[in-house]
């Protein structure tokens, strides 16, 4: 249930992601720091989404990698706590 819900709200994200795209036609001046180009609207924002999502994975699986390992440790702490307990 829950991976046709999740399959659902994709298709969902991409048709209005189409919508959005196909009413942001206007060719915008983007300037980088040593560069600059002209980029339809549409693509930007999907640039800029694409990175957001990006970056937040990499904060995610940076966040919980830490919190696996901190895991990791206590269950082995509890482990030989518990093994000593029953000497």
């Amino acid at each position: 249930m829950v991976a046709v819900l999740k399959k659902g709200l994709a298709v969902v994200a991409i048709l209005i992601a189409f919508l959005v795209g196909t009413q942001n036609p206007q060719v915008v001046n983007v300037n980088f720091v040593i560069a600059s180009a002209e980029l339809p609207l549409a693509t930007l924002m999907s640039i800029c989404l694409a990175l957001g999502i990006i970056i937040g994975l990499l904060v995610t699986a940076s966040v919980l990698s830490k919190l696996k390992w901190q895991n990791h440790r206590l269950k082995k702490s509890n482990s030989k706590l518990s093994q000593a307990a029953e000497r």
